[in-house]
């Protein structure tokens, strides 16, 4: 993660005096994530595939639950979360098909 873009997600709501940060909490893997596929998005032919576990730092579950939040609150469509046959906690991700919503677009805007 760039440090700059680090900086952005930490700011609080308390320096902004425009409200452009007033519904913006501390980050979590989802605004990460979520900034990911929005780069990936702009690309000229985008290929989702390519935001992994890996590239983010963090683990396959994490990033299960990290897309499952975002679709949840309708930032993204399409994620395919995976599960074990004995589990309901999810083992990884299927981002081929993830489209960023307009309520997606305008949240990764807010944080930077």
């Amino acid at each position: 993660m760039r440090s700059d873009l680090l900086r952005k997600l930490m700011e609080t709501h308390c320096d902004d005096d425009k409200g452009e940060y007033k519904d913006v909490m501390i980050s979590g893997p989802h605004d990460y994530l979520l900034m990911a596929l929005h780069q990936e998005e702009l690309q000229a032919q985008p290929d989702m595939t390519k935001v992994t576990a890996g590239m983010l730092n963090m683990d396959d579950t994490i990033l299960a639950l990290a897309a499952n939040w975002l679709e949840k609150k309708g930032y993204i469509t399409g994620a395919e979360i995976l599960y074990p046959a004995d589990s309901n906690m999810p083992s990884g991700v299927n981002l081929e098909h993830v489209r960023l919503t307009a309520e997606g677009i305008e949240y990764e805007k807010r944080l930077g």
